[in-house]
C-alpha cells in the first residue's frame, strides 16, 4: 500500500530551523462520568448498617480502582451509578451513614475511609434507641429522619437518572428497625417511582442478646410490606455457620461477618456498577423475580464461600449446583419446605453467555424444582458480570475465578415469618415489655394489626403455594 506524501520540500539554506516546543507531560485525565443505566443511592443506618457500609464500600473501591481517599489508583470501569465524581476530580460514593448515637460513625470519621464521605453525608445524633423499635420510629429517630431526607435530596438532585435507593440495616434493634421504617415510608412519599431495596439482617433466637428483637423485627414488616420492592435477608446464624464450615473461623469478629455480606452485596450489584454487564436494568431483575409485590423476600446464596483453593469448583456447572445447597443460603431455611416462583442466579468472572445457556439448562434438567401453579419449571433469570472477583485482605474468603449470587423467590421462606410470631405472640401474650414501646407514643393497637398484617402475609405464601398445576 502506498500513501502520497505530498510534493517534497527542498532544503533551504535560509531556511530556520524552528526550534522544538516540549509540551508538559500531564498526568492522565480522568474519564468524565458517562450517561449511566441510573444511579443508586445507599443509606446504612444503624450500628450494624453502618458497619456493613464500610465493609461495602471498601470492597466496591478495591473494584472499581479507587484509593481510600477517593482518587484514582487504577480506574476498572466509567460507571458512575454508585460513585459521584466531585470537583476536585475525586470519586465521592453516593451514600449515607446515620445512626442515632454517634460512636459507631465517629469510626469512620477518624478511620482510613475518612477522606472517602462527604462530611454532611455522616448524620448521627446523640443518643441511643436502647433496641427499642418505638424510639427509632416515633422519638428520636423521627428528628434526625428529617436532616437524613434533606441529605438524601442534595444526593438525588445530582443524580442524572435515579433509579433507586438501597438500605442496609439491622431489624432487630431500635435504630435499624425503627428509624429505618421511618426513613423508608419518607422515601416512598418522596420518591414514590424509585426502587426501594432493603438489605434487613436478621438476629437469630439462639444468638440475639435482644430480647424484644420480635416486636422489632414484626413492626419492621408491618412497616414497610408496601413501601419495599425487594427484602434481601441475612440472619446470624447463617453467616456464623458459613464462617465455621466454610472459612475456619470458629469464633468470627463482626467484621468477618461484615465481609461476607459485603461480598454478597458486590455480587447482586456488579451489574449495576460495570460496563459490558448482561442484566443491568433492575426493573426487569425484579419484574422476572417478583411477580407478586409483597412476596418479594428471595432467599440468597452465594458461591464458592471458600478460603481454599481446592474447594473451588472446576466446571461452572459445579458452580451452579452450589447455589442451591443450603450450606450457602444467607438465611436457615429448607427450600424444601417450599416451592420456586422464580429464580435470579448472577454470574461473574471468566464466564461466556454460551457457559450460561448450558449451565441453565444443566440446572433444569438435573435439579427437580417443586413449583407453583401451571409452571413446569421456575422463571429463570440470569446476569452475567465479566468483572473478576476481588476480596479484601481480612474477609477470610478466596478470591474464586468465577462466583454466582442467586436469589432464588421460594415460598418456603414464610416461615422465617412463623417462627418470629411464635416468638412475637409469647411475648405479647404476657404483655411483655408494652409500657416501653406505648410510652414512646405507640399505640397498644398496633401490637394486634401487626400480627394480623403478618398473618395475612403468611396466608398469602400459603395460597401461592397450595395453586395447583393443571
Amino acid at each position: 500500500m502506498y500513501f502520497n506524501a505530498g510534493p517534497k520540500k527542498t532544503k533551504n539554506k535560509k531556511d530556520k530551523k524552528e526550534p522544538k516546543i516540549i509540551k508538559p507531560l500531564l498526568p492522565p485525565a480522568i474519564p468524565p462520568p458517562p450517561l449511566t443505566q441510573g444511579e443508586f443511592i445507599c443509606i446504612h443506618i444503624g450500628q450494624a448498617g453502618v458497619q456493613v457500609g464500610s465493609a461495602c464500600w471498601e470492597l466496591f473501591c478495591l473494584e472499581h480502582g479507587i484509593n481510600p481517599d477517593g482518587s484514582v489508583h487504577q480506574l476498572t470501569t466509567s460507571s458512575t451509578s454508585f460513585f459521584s465524581l466531585s470537583q476536585t476530580d475525586s470519586y465521592v460514593p453516593r451514600a449515607l451513614l446515620v445512626d442515632t448515637e454517634p460512636s459507631v460513625i465517629d469510626t469512620i470519621r477518624v478511620g482510613s475511609n475518612q477522606k472517602l464521605f462527604l462530611t454532611q453525608s455522616l448524620i448521627n445524633g446523640n443518643e441511643s434507641a436502647a433496641s427499642n423499635y418505638a424510639t427509632g420510629f416515633y422519638g428520636l429517630g423521627r428528628k434526625l429522619s428529617s436532616a437524613v431526607m434533606d441529605q438524601l435530596s442534595h444526593l438525588a438532585e445530582d443524580c442524572s437518572s435515579l433509579q433507586g435507593i438501597i438500605l442496609f440495616r439491622s431489624i432487630g434493634g431500635g435504630t435499624g428497625s425503627g428509624m429505618g421504617s421511618r426513613i423508608i415510608k419518607n422515601i416512598k412519599n418522596t420518591y414514590p417511582s424509585k426502587t426501594i431495596i432493603d438489605f434487613n439482617i436478621c438476629s437469630s433466637p439462639e444468638l440475639s442478646p435482644v430480647i424484644v428483637e420480635p416486636y422489632n423485627a414484626a413492626f419492621t414488616t408491618y412497616e414497610n410490606l408496601d413501601d419495599v420492592n425487594c427484602s434481601l435477608l441475612f440472619d446470624n446464624k447463617s453467616l456464623y455457620h458459613i464462617c465455621g464450615s466454610k472459612l475456619d473461623l470458629p469464633n468470627p469478629t463482626h467484621g468477618n461477618i461484615n465481609n461476607i455480606i459485603a461480598q454478597v452485596t458486590s455480587g447482586i450489584t456488579s451489574s449495576l456498577r460495570f460496563e459490558g454487564s448482561m442484566m443491568n436494568n433492575i426493573t426487569d431483575l425484579l419484574t422476572n423475580l417478583i411477580p407478586q409485590p409483597r412476596l418479594h423476600f428471595p432467599i440468597i446464596t452465594y458461591a464458592p464461600n471458600t478460603n481454599n483453593i481446592h474447594f473451588i469448583p472446576s466446571t461452572c456447572t459445579q458452580l451452579a449446583a452450589m447455589s442451591f445447597d443450603r450450606t450457602n443460603q444467607m438465611i436457615k431455611i429448607d427450600p424444601a419446605l417450599g416451592k420456586y416462583v422464580s429464580v435470579c442466579m448472577m454470574f461473574r468472572g471468566d464466564l461466556k453467555p454460551t457457559d450460561i445457556n448450558t449451565t441453565i439448562a444443566y440446572i433444569q434438567r438435573e435439579h427437580s424444582f417443586p413449583v407453583t401453579g401451571n409452571m413446569i419449571s421456575p422463571i429463570f433469570k440470569f446476569g452475567l458480570c465479566y468483572q473478576p472477583i476481588i476480596t479484601t485482605s481480612c474477609s477470610g474468603t478466596f478470591a474464586a475465578s468465577r462466583a454466582i449470587t442467586t436469589l432464588s423467590n421460594n415460598t418456603a421462606v414464610k416461615h422465617r415469618w412463623i417462627n418470629m410470631m411464635k416468638n412475637y405472640n409469647k411475648l405479647f401474650s404476657k404483655r411483655a415489655y408494652l409500657h416501653h414501646y406505648i410510652g414512646e407514643g405507640m399505640d397498644e393497637e398496633l401490637f394486634n394489626v401487626t400480627n394480623d398484617k403478618i398473618s395475612k402475609l403468611i396466608e398469602e405464601y400459603n395460597q401461592v403455594e397450595s395453586t395447583q398445576q393443571s
